[in-house]
Order: structure tokens, then sequence, then C-alpha cells
């Protein structure tokens, strides 16, 4: 049985329907038409709503609550309805890594009246790839999208707009009580669209390496962890304390230790298992985000790195932590070859687990991987192998490293 608040659910699902046929790489008639319907449904969710409502108890509670949603996306509604289509812009930025940074080496702005397929984008740049290196280049493209003459992130801004509507909803699915099987259905189809949820750069950003010799590019293949918390799917900012305070796995009660801990019994209770790259960010408000993936590709490592490299110039970080396994290289290994195949050829694994914090202090576990299915080596390792210095992760971190530097040379000033 359909309830008051069904028509309203309705709409609020085909307006995330429409978002969801926007895509980073899909021409601008396609994602203006995405746009803009999302705007028209998004404003229809209160026009319905009041409808719904307009002969019972429940008007006034809807009139109060509904002023807290912001009135951008109604003149957004009202332009692209009556006026013109929404003027979307496009950038695009191409970042070049190598292992101990990286640099930027395209950047334009698009519209509808001059897009460029990134194909093309690719060969106006080959040659600016082939400078780098003969064999391979680590490169990502990032996606950025905003209204004409305005600096606004267009997605940020939606995705806002959508938690607001959901708090929104929520509200009035309190204030009246009914049950309404029809609501329950469509409410579970919105919170599982994946748009909202899965990390920005599954959204806005792809990583290549390209070939110069054979001339071919690779797009990377990417896996992210997302961290559940209070029905969550995105935790972010979580308690510094669910790792320092942990009743599992719990070596001296410091961040840095633990997750190092953390990690070493994973590889030892689950042998030939490879332990994914993992970064943890800590901030000086006692909360942590946790990124772990897996790769198929460097550039995506490089890339990470850089993006908190970045982020340390931005916000109040205390200390990052970082763990990677590493392969082991003979040195008859040619060493021009691709990273590939030099992998290829790799004797033996460490795992490797690192941290730096703005003070600079420097701190690293190196676990050999041959070893590490023995429970006392790891605790051997724990206790005694602590460096405190960068060893193995020195150069993968330098940009971190620099950061750290930068800014604390700039608060000295």
């Amino acid at each position: 049985m359909s309830g008051l608040l069904y028509p309203a659910y309705q709409k609020f699902y085909s307006a995330m329907r429409n978002l969801e046929r926007f895509k980073k790489e899909s021409n601008f008639f396609d994602n203006i038409s995405a746009i803009d319907n999302f705007f028209n449904e998004y404003r229809n969710i209160t026009f319905v709503m009041e409808a719904s409502l307009s002969h019972t108890e429940f008007l006034e509670t809807y009139k109060k609550h509904v002023k807290d949603l912001e009135h951008w996306f109604v003149e957004k509604r009202n332009e692209t309805t009556k006026q013109k289509p929404f003027q979307l812009v496009k950038e695009i930025d191409i970042t070049i890594y190598l292992p101990f940074g990286g640099f930027n080496v395209y950047k334009k702005k698009f519209s509808v009246e001059n897009d460029e397929p990134i194909e093309a984008i690719f060969s106006e740049i080959k040659q600016e790839f082939k400078k780098i290196d003969n064999y391979e280049v680590w490169f990502s493209v990032a996606f950025s999208f905003h209204e004409a003459d305005s600096d606004i992130n267009l997605l940020a801004k939606l995705f806002q707009g959508i938690a607001t509507m959901k708090s929104f909803m929520e509200i009035m699915e309190n204030a009246i009580g009914e049950k309404c099987s029809l609501c329950e259905q469509l409410k579970q189809k919105i919170n599982n669209m994946y748009m909202t949820d899965v990390p920005l750069d599954f959204l806005l950003i792809n990583d290549y390496t390209y070939y110069p010799d054979k001339d071919y590019f690779e797009r990377a293949e990417l896996v992210s962890f997302i961290l559940i918390s209070n029905n969550k799917k995105r935790a972010n900012s979580l308690p510094l304390s669910t790792i320092t305070q942990s009743r599992y796995i719990n070596y001296d009660g410091t961040a840095f230790k633990n997750f190092t801990l953390m990690n070493a019994m994973f590889t030892a209770m689950y042998p030939g298992k490879d332990i994914l790259p993992s970064i943890m960010v800590i901030y000086d408000d006692e909360t942590y985000d946790l990124d772990t993936f897996a790769t198929n590709m460097k550039t995506t490592m490089y890339r990470k790195i850089m993006e908190v490299a970045n982020l340390i110039k931005e916000q109040n970080i205390t200390e990052v932590c970082y763990t990677s396994l590493y392969s082991v290289i003979s040195t008859e290994c040619n060493l021009s070859r691709t990273s590939r195949e030099r992998k290829n050829q790799a004797i033996s694994d460490i795992l490797v687990c690192a941290s730096i914090d703005k003070q600079l202090n420097e701190k690293e576990y190196v676990f050999e991987g041959k070893y590490m299915k023995d429970i006392k080596y790891v605790a051997y390792v724990m206790k005694n192998g602590l460096k405190k210095q960068l060893g193995a992760s020195a150069t993968n971190l330098f940009p971190i490293k620099q950061a750290f530097e930068n800014k604390r040379n700039s608060d000295k000033e």
C-alpha cells in the first residue's frame, strides 16, 4: 500500500537515476541531459510532497523543515526548465608520476562547444610522455566539473543536496510515522545507489600506464575497501581510539605500531595472500581516515601518496602511516624493463610499514615475506626491528615528508 511519502520517494529515486547517468567521460549532451533532469526531479520531490500533505496535520511540519533545503537547487531547476540547459564546464588535469613525486603536464577546460575525446588529448601529449621514459610512463587523468562562471565543485554540491534531502525525508517520515512498503523499497534502492557512496577517485580519476616503445595505453583496475560505521557506507574521520584502544590487536596503544601489527598479523594468518596497500592519515583532532585498496598498476599508489601530500598543505594532519608489499629484485635484473616485467623476476617479497609525523620523525618496520607465516618472527620484528629512519619506503614517501617539512617551515615564518 502506498503512503503519504510514496510520491516524494518516487521523485527522489527518479532524480538519483538521472544523476547516475552522469559519467566523467560521457559527451556533454548526455551529461547536461542527466543534470537537467536531475534538477527537475529533485525539485519535484517537494512539489509532490506538499500536494500529498496539503490536507493533513503534517503540512506545518513540512513547511517548517522544507526551508532548510538549499534554494540553489530551486534556482537551477527554474533555469534548466525555463531558460537554458545547465552551463556545464569540464576541466581535465593530467599528472605524470615518478617514484618520488609528480608534475602536471596538461590542464584545460572544455564546454559543449569545444569538447575533445580523451584519445585526442593523449595524442597531443605523447611526445611529452616519451621524454620521460622509453619503457613506461605512469600518469593519471583527473576530471572536475562546475557551472560556467562558477568555481563550485558540481558533484560535491549535488552530493551535499542529496544528503540534505535524505535528512529531510527522514524527518518527515518520523513525523508521519506510517508504514509504507513502497516507500521502504524506494528508500532501499536510493541507499543502494553507488554514486554517493564510492570514493571520489572512482568517479573522477583514471590511472594509466603508457608504454612508449609499444605506443600502448593501459588503464588501471582499482578496488577500494570502504569502512562502515553506524550503518554509513562511507565512514570518514573515525575516532583514533578504534586503533589505539583495539581490544583484539593492540601492541602498545600507539597508532603506528597497532597499524603495523594488524597488517603483519594478517599476512601471518593468511600466508600467500597479498597484503593490500594502505595509507592511514591521522588528524590533530584524534580522528583518522584509512584508504586500503588493490590495484594492478603503480600509478595508483603514486597518485594516492601525492594526494595525501597535498592534503597535508590544507589540513591539520599529525601523522601518516603506510604499508605495502615490495618485490625484491636481483641485481642481475635488467632494470630498463617495465615494472611489471621486473616484478615477474622478483626473488622474494618484503612487507614494509612506515610512518612520518609532522615533527618529521620517521619509523619503519620491514618483514621478510618468506618468514612471515611464523608468528614468533612477527613478534621478534615488532620487538627488535623498529628503524628510526625510512629505508625501503623512503623514495615513495618523499612527497609526504616534503609536505610536512614545507608546512613546518611555513608555520615558523
